[in-house]
């Protein structure tokens, strides 16, 4: 039997979550760390983070996917 990447549900944090909702909501870098009380460079560090839990390389993708696995 195949494996199907589609069913492999993605463990996230809960602030990984609230960062996605705010990606997924058009929110900047900057507008996601003030309010999540957060540093710029600690946000990107994140979308990294959620980019290679995803395996995905754009953010229309980690878009996608969250979609997908009904986590957005």
């Amino acid at each position: 039997m195949e494996h199907d990447e589609a069913t492999t549900q993605i463990s996230l944090t809960s602030q990984e979550i609230a960062i996605l909702r705010l990606i997924a909501a058009g929110q900047s870098t900057n507008r996601i760390a003030e309010s999540l009380g957060l540093k710029p460079p600690t946000i990107m560090w994140y979308r990294k983070r959620l980019h290679n839990k995803f395996k995905v390389h754009n953010m229309a993708e980690l878009l996608y996917k969250a979609i997908e696995q009904k986590i957005l």
